[in-house]
């Protein structure tokens, strides 16, 4: 073995396979969990809530409630939210 041969083996680069390839895997973990996350939160595959109009307007669709009925709470909810 030569002194550069000797030289390498003792202080080659990294000093092992380290950790240093799950920088990359980490950001982009990262940033497909904040997408994914994203998607839920505004899209289709959040969270159902749906305005009280909505509910409404399905009751009254279902047959639940009466056209009056609908009427009369329809104005309740638009007086509330003025």
């Amino acid at each position: 073995m030569n002194t550069h041969t000797a030289i390498l083996a003792v202080h080659h680069w990294g000093h092992g396979p380290g950790w240093w390839f799950l920088i990359p895997l980490l950001f982009w973990a990262a940033i497909i969990f904040l997408v994914v996350r994203a998607v839920r939160r505004c899209g289709r595959f959040g969270p159902s809530w749906r305005s009280g109009e909505a509910v409404l307007a399905e009751r009254y669709a279902k047959g639940e409630i009466d056209a009056d009925e609908y009427r009369d709470r329809l104005s309740v909810l638009r007086e509330r939210a003025k």
